[in-house]
């Protein structure tokens, strides 16, 4: 079954935040958009930044982590918008591709960096 962004929460959403930006006449452009979200990106790292590593490195406060993945979020649906990218099927599309480059056989028992990596550098190679 294909959902499409109209056919579930997103829809909505998308057109709340597009309606927010006509109300203003804010008309983004696909670079500035993706400008944006690698700076929303990086202020949600900052969060985490200084904290240590490992499953026990926790931000300070989770509200405004929050406010930063909805920053970063909004952008995308933006970008998506704006480059006319549905964004459910683009997700889909690349999940499938996903399952394709990394069959679960190759990790039921856990990480497998050889095989991601040779992946990876496939891929790379096909660029």
């Amino acid at each position: 079954m294909v959902v499409t962004e109209k056919e579930n929460g997103l829809g909505k959403i998308a057109e709340e935040i597009k309606d927010f930006n006509q109300a203003r006449g804010w008309n983004p452009v696909p670079t500035d958009v993706a400008k944006s979200i690698v700076i929303e990106g990086a202020e949600l790292l900052e969060h985490f930044q200084w904290e240590g590593s490992g499953s026990k490195s926790q931000p300070k406060d989770w509200a405004k982590v929050g406010e930063e993945v909805a920053d970063v979020f909004i952008y995308l649906v933006i970008f998506c918008q704006v480059a006319n990218i549905d964004l459910i099927m683009a997700v889909m599309d690349k999940m499938r591709k996903n399952e394709e480059k990394y069959p679960v056989e190759k990790f039921r028992n856990g990480p497998n960096h050889e095989f991601y990596l040779e992946q990876k550098k496939k891929y790379r190679k096909n660029k």
